[in-house]
């Protein structure tokens, strides 16, 4: 370990020793190395304080956790607590969430569920333009933006000068700036096609490596499942937004969806394309936002489920379960 990580850990231990003793806790644990902070350890009993992450950190907590058989714990976030609180209630385990503020701690209490924000009507004008340039339409935390097999092409921003709403077409804030540059503000169907064409084809199975292609893994993915929703045992799937917004396009953020099994039970299925630690916690949000009694599936590429994030999933209040499926062949 090196000289800076050696000081990190004795950071992290000396905020989790005060930290527990503002709680009043009175055990002789053992203290534990946790990579997001520092932990300890007594019986079957955890505290953890989490000093970086901590709007993510939930998963890694619990998967630490899991390893000492812990089935109580004490958390120490400083920041987010009001989150991790909210999804710490998902868990079959007995979870305290602190708030580490100015040396002060406070019990955590859990944020609402935040409602789905509307696309506003005078954006939904721009509608017609994604849907006959071939683009699925999507709508999330009130933006509406056009995809292509999860790839996101064109969305509508507001012009900071006179609050007019415009369509924008490009892979992201850059490639909109870019095409602007290029081909003025106002876009054209015309336009959009093109842009369509080239995304899809470099994102069909059996394309050569592009950065189109790497880009939203996790978006194909769900792309896939909703055009062939029996891989996770669904009948239909939509594409739902997911409990945080996304705020950039290379940004690796687990997505939604939800639709109907063979039986007529609603399903809401969150995506990821990586080994994602977090992805359970956020799975569970998701579902407790979208239908909270429906059947919860994680579905994720092949061997990217570990036995640990199995044992996690089969944790929560109304278990889920993991879909392992094939990614696209390159």
């Amino acid at each position: 370990m090196s000289e800076n990580n050696n000081q990190k850990s004795r950071v992290a231990q000396l905020v989790l020793r005060n930290a527990m003793a503002s709680i009043g806790a009175d055990a002789q644990p053992e203290f534990v190395e946790f990579a997001l902070g520092a932990g300890a350890i007594s019986a079957n009993h955890a505290w953890v304080v989490v000093l970086e992450q901590c709007e993510r950190s939930l998963g890694p907590v619990l998967l630490w956790s899991q390893k000492f058989d812990a089935t109580s714990l004490d958390i120490f976030v400083v920041s987010d607590a009001s989150l991790v609180s909210r999804r710490s209630q998902f868990f079959d385990r007995d979870i305290r969430v602190w708030l580490v503020a100015d040396k002060e701690v406070a019990r955590a209490e859990s944020e609402p569920i935040n409602q789905a924000l509307v696309v506003p009507n005078t954006h939904e004008q721009f509608v017609s333009i994604i849907g006959e340039s071939g683009a699925d339409i999507v709508r999330e935390h009130g933006v509406l933006s056009g995809e292509v097999m999860g790839l996101e092409v064109c969305r509508v921003v507001v012009d900071e000068n006179d609050d007019t709403p415009r369509l924008e077409i490009g892979v992201g804030a850059h490639d909109r700036e870019t095409f602007q540059m290029l081909h003025g503000k106002v876009a054209t169907v015309e336009s959009l096609v093109k842009v369509v064409n080239i995304v899809r084809g470099h994102r069909q199975s059996g394309s050569e490596h592009h950065p189109l292609n790497r880009l939203a893994a996790e978006r194909l993915l769900r792309h896939r499942l909703i055009v062939e929703p029996s891989l996770v045992g669904a009948s239909s799937l939509q594409a739902t937004e997911p409990p945080v917004q996304r705020l950039n396009v290379k940004d690796a953020v687990p997505c939604c969806a939800v639709g109907i099994i063979t039986d007529g039970q609603q399903i809401v299925v969150v995506c990821t394309a990586s080994v994602d630690v977090d992805v359970v916690s956020f799975a569970a949000d998701a579902r407790a936002r979208v239908a909270p009694d429906a059947q919860l599936v994680i579905a994720t590429h092949t061997n990217n489920v570990t036995p640990s994030l199995a044992k996690l999933a089969k944790s929560l209040r109304i278990p889920a379960r993991f879909v392992e499926v094939a990614p696209v062949v390159r």
